[in-house]
């Protein structure tokens, strides 16, 4: 636990609205868990066919540069998509220790609507707009 998370408030939400974003996160990490598992099968099965294709004389290296960068977004999409989970589970950690819904920046509480719309943020819009959130 790091020093701002130890000045922290208790969360400013009751029971209900803590169960709301608690199911809310973990149907994101679900579905991310989902893209994660579609997206490793997809990396795997592309990396493959380069294997069997690389070993062919009728290669063009338009389709060898297509085929990396479609590589790359896949890897891209991949790594951005498990920091997503990692803050996700960070989200649910904050519940459980009953923290969720504090800025991390100000200490002040979250508005709802912000946590609707981002339920694994940890900064109010206060800190985003003020360059807090880093």
């Amino acid at each position: 636990m790091n020093k701002k998370q130890s000045n922290m408030k208790e969360s400013p939400f009751d029971q209900e609205t803590i169960q709301y974003f608690k199911d809310l996160l973990l149907n994101k990490r679900e579905e991310a868990q989902t893209q994660i598992d579609i997206l490793e099968d997809r990396i795997t099965n592309l990396d493959e066919a380069d294997d069997a294709d690389l070993s062919s004389f009728t290669h063009h290296l338009g389709d060898v540069g297509s085929e990396v960068e479609e590589d790359e977004m896949n890897f891209q999409l991949l790594e951005r998509t498990k920091k997503y989970v990692n803050e996700i589970n960070d989200a649910l950690e904050r519940i459980e220790n009953g923290t969720y819904g504090i800025c991390e920046a100000t200490g002040k509480p979250i508005e709802k609507g912000r946590l609707d719309a981002v339920p694994h943020t940890r900064f109010s819009m206060e800190a985003k707009e003020k360059g807090l959130d880093k």
